[in-house]
């Protein structure tokens, strides 16, 4: 299996143990909730510096839950 095969399926997981909707995880990295939705299906492969934005908003998520 292939990065970019793997991305979708991770960033859905990451994306709800960060408690996160699509819209939200979209509305935080600056993307349109469609490409949010596409690479999770994977028919959309993001760019690195939108996978970088995406992992950002998802760390800042993560960080900022009460423990």
């Amino acid at each position: 299996m292939d990065v970019e095969s793997r991305i979708g399926p991770s960033l859905a997981a990451l994306r709800r143990g960060a408690m996160l909707s699509q819209a939200e995880l979209a509305r935080l990295a600056g993307t349109p909730v469609s490409t949010v939705h596409g690479i999770e299906l994977g028919t959309i492969e993001p760019p690195t510096v939108l996978v970088e934005r995406l992992a950002a908003a998802i760390a800042i998520r993560l960080r900022d839950e009460p423990r």
